[in-house]
């Protein structure tokens, strides 16, 4: 991922912002956007366990 514009940047906040709710529609982008958002929420904070898994599938075997 380049430079995130704005915009894009804005409604990804705006949509990951509340940690009860799973995110929805997921691309490997967004994912690493919610990592860096929700980092430091622990293992409580639904939006940064689906990235995280959704990262993990991706990852090289």
């Amino acid at each position: 991922m380049d430079v995130l514009r704005s915009d894009i940047r804005e409604l990804w906040l705006i949509q990951g912002r509340d940690c009860t709710e799973e995110p929805l529609g997921l691309d490997y982008d967004r994912a690493r956007f919610l990592l860096t958002v929700h980092g430091g929420h622990g293992a409580h904070c639904r939006q940064y366990l689906a990235a995280a898994a959704y990262c993990a599938r991706q990852a090289p075997r």
